[in-house]
Formats: C-alpha cells, structure tokens, sequence
C-alpha cells in the first residue's frame, strides 16, 4: 500500500498536481500512525496478558502459603488450648488441696508447652515491590502486606517473648521442683509413647505451698493468652479472610 502511494505521488509531482500530492502523502502519513498505533495496542494487550497470567500465578502461590498457615494456626490454637486447660487444672487442684495422682504428670508437663508458631512469610520475601504491584486489587494487596507485617511485627515477637518466658522457668523454676523439664526418653524406642512425656513433682505437698510456683502458673496463664493463643487467633481470622479475598480475585481475574 505505501510503495503504491509513493508511485501515486511520484506522478502527481510529475504532473504539477501539488494539492493532490499533498493528500496522497497526508493519507500516507495517517497510514503509518494507523499501524503504529494498531502495532502498539497488540503490544500493550500482550503485555497485559502476560502481567495478567503472572498475577494469577502470584495469587495461588499466596492463597497455597496462606492456606498451610491457617491449617499450622487451627492446630497450635488447639494444642495450646490444652495448655491453658492443663494450667488450670493444676490451679485448681492445688488450691482446692487435693491429693498428688499420677495423671497429673501429664498436665504438668503440659503447662510448660512450648511449641514454634510461625507465619510462612518466605514467599512473601521472595516477592519484589515490582513483582507485588502486578495484583491490581488495591484493597487485596493493602490485606496481604497488614496480614506480613503483623507476621513480623508481632507475631513472631509475641511468641519469641513467650518462649524467653518459658526458657527462663526452665533454669529458674522448674528445675528445683520437677524431675525434668519436658520429660521423654527418645533415645530409648522400648519406653511406652503414652507415659513418655511427663513432668513429675519432688514434692508435691511442698509444692502445693510454694508461693512462687503458684505465681509462676498464675502469670504464665495470662501471658499465654496474649503471646500465644490471642495472637494465633488473630492469624487464624486473617488467614481466612485473605483466603476469601483471594477466591474472589482470582474469580475476577480469571474470567
């Protein structure tokens, strides 16, 4: 079409037809800005696509890391549940001065529970700021990057605290009044699961009356809530909410 017009205008200069020249060569310029433009808008929608795919992609990669979060939280919540009932269990039992029996091993082991909660923040590391503007819900992404932060911020601080707590009782508390502390025999294949982790008392009487021991349950009782279980329920709750929010973007994106 272009080596035409140019013939065209070649024989329009040639015939002095300078006004017809200059609409052939006009028409021509528009052609070219035509398929600049056509060119460049096949382009961009190639583009997006490809931004489109990598989103969706980032997105299951996110509701996958969230997912196996929420199933870590609902576990912990009900481990550390236990604990809490465990904690006051053993306050009741002592303060209604009931006798020592064996099953009480097991819950006093248990008030000393100390397992590691985390929040699977190495996808979202990985992640760059370019790479983690291509979700386009703003709303979505404003979800994922409070739902990290609080991970960082006061998650793993919150439970870092408490396992400072525990490690402090273990040399200053537990040491002098238990036989050990989280007390299993893993090196030995023969010993019976169901009675290898136990904590039993030296004294159990005596115990019954150690103010500093009370104190220890009583306080522990309350930082186990706001260190542990409180800031595990907090995840749970967001985890699932981003996990909706997810559902629905990819709903949105993927049509």
């Amino acid at each position: 079409m272009i080596h035409l017009f140019r013939i065209m205008r070649q024989r329009l200069l040639s015939e002095n037809k300078f006004s017809k020249y200059l609409m052939y060569a006009i028409g021509e310029i528009v052609l070219v800005v035509i398929g600049i433009l056509i060119a460049l808008q096949i382009n961009n929608a190639n583009e997006l696509r490809k931004e489109r795919i990598a989103e969706i992609k980032m997105l299951h990669n996110f509701k996958k890391s969230i997912t196996e979060d929420l199933l870590s939280t609902e576990d912990f919540i009900n481990r550390f549940e236990q604990a809490d009932e465990s904690i006051y269990l053993i306050l009741t039992h002592m303060e209604n001065d009931l006798k020592y029996h064996d099953s009480l091993q097991y819950h006093f082991r248990y008030t000393t529970a100390l397992w590691s909660p985390k929040i699977n923040q190495e996808y979202f590391e990985r992640t760059t700021s370019s790479d983690f503007n291509i979700i386009t819900n703003d709303s979505l992404k404003n979800e994922l990057l409070d739902y990290y932060s609080f991970a960082k911020r006061t998650f793993d601080v919150r439970m870092n605290r408490y396992a400072v707590l525990m490690d402090d009782a273990s040399r200053n508390v537990f040491n002098s009044r238990f036989n050990a502390f989280w007390n299993n025999t893993w090196n030995d294949p023969d010993y019976p699961e169901s009675t290898a982790r136990d904590m039993k008392p030296m004294d159990y009487e005596a115990l019954k009356k150690d103010s500093e021991y009370r104190y220890f349950l009583q306080t522990i009782k309350n930082q186990l809530y706001w260190y542990v279980r409180e800031p595990l329920t907090q995840a749970n709750q967001s985890a699932e909410k981003l996990i909706g929010l997810i559902d629905a973007e990819l709903k949105n994106v993927e049509e």
